[in-house]
């Protein structure tokens, strides 16, 4: 935010004042702007799997006020074609070494683990909606909320991981919604998503009674933040018979939150969580590597 804070007042400056040092110092402000801007777009869709508007709008305005601000400046007489190339190359350069240092420094992961002393209810693949073969050797439980933007990322990976572990392992969802409405785990007035509850029911009673129409209400669920209203709406279009007291819902639900409880330590419950076994994580990465050498990790535990 300082460097577009900076090219903000070299440009505000330049309007009262027309400075031949203040266009140069812009020049090599803008010339660091774009390629650091495409840096962080590129980590949003590559690394991150998520755009925050915000920072997309943000980026996107940085880079086309730079490609104005060149435009003006390529045409200035203060401004010679060698003086030109030399700050930009300069600017880029110093983007280059900032890519360098961030890769370098940052922590390929993090990951809250833990053990109980029995083992977890984990629902029957048979009997669950699930993420990969059925007859997979390993079958791993994920606790997430369908408004929780990390379990978003990672429930994104997990095909890919079940493909890239030869199948040998299989996701079983158990949403855990992070609301009290229907978490008792969750102290009153902590209401984190509301909605989540009414996400999580409908979710799992479409699945009780279509699996097909599960998979298309999961995919609308994750594709973005949505209302109780629709979300509601949306299951009665796709599945009729889909309600908020399935006596099945209920049951599964509550095995579920079972297994958040029981995974959470000192009243601490991160999402999403990784259950095999007596043993889970909960995945601080957004990079799908990362993820399958920690379900590898898991599973080598059972």
């Amino acid at each position: 935010m300082s460097l577009y804070l900076a090219v903000l007042v070299c440009l505000a400056y330049l309007f009262i004042e027309n400075d031949a040092l203040v266009k140069k110092i812009l020049l090599g402000l803008c010339s660091a702007l774009v390629p650091g801007s495409l840096w962080f777009i590129f980590i949003q869709h590559f690394m991150v799997h998520a755009f925050c508007p915000y920072c997309m709008s943000a980026h996107i305005c940085g880079i086309l006020l730079s490609v104005i601000a060149f435009i003006w400046l390529g045409k200035d007489k203060d401004i010679s074609r060698s003086l030109f190339g030399k700050t930009a190359g300069a600017g880029a350069a110093v983007v280059a070494l900032f890519i360098v240092f961030q890769l370098i420094t940052t922590p390929t992961y993090r990951v809250q683990t833990g053990r109980t002393q029995d083992p977890l209810p984990i629902p029957d693949v048979a009997s669950a909606p699930v993420v990969g073969p059925e007859d997979a050797e390993h079958v791993v439980a994920l606790l997430y909320d369908y408004q929780c933007p990390h379990c978003k990322v990672i429930h994104g990976f997990l095909e890919e991981v079940s493909d890239r572990l030869g199948g040998r392992v299989a996701f079983v969802m158990c949403p855990s919604p992070l609301s009290p409405s229907c978490n008792p785990y969750i102290p009153s007035g902590q209401d984190r998503f509301p909605g989540s509850c009414t996400m999580a029911r409908l979710a799992l009673s479409i699945w009780n009674h279509d699996p097909d129409a599960f998979d298309v209400f999961d995919s609308w669920l994750w594709e973005e933040t949505r209302a109780e209203a629709d979300c509601i709406a949306k299951a009665q279009e796709i599945c009729p018979e889909a309600s908020l007291d399935d006596p099945w819902v209920m049951q599964y639900l509550s095995r579920s939150l079972e297994i958040f409880a029981r995974t959470s330590m000192s009243g601490k419950g991160g999402i999403p969580r990784l259950v095999s076994g007596d043993s889970w994580l909960v995945p601080e990465t957004d990079r799908v590597d990362d993820l399958v050498k920690l379900v590898e990790e898991l599973i080598a535990e059972d």
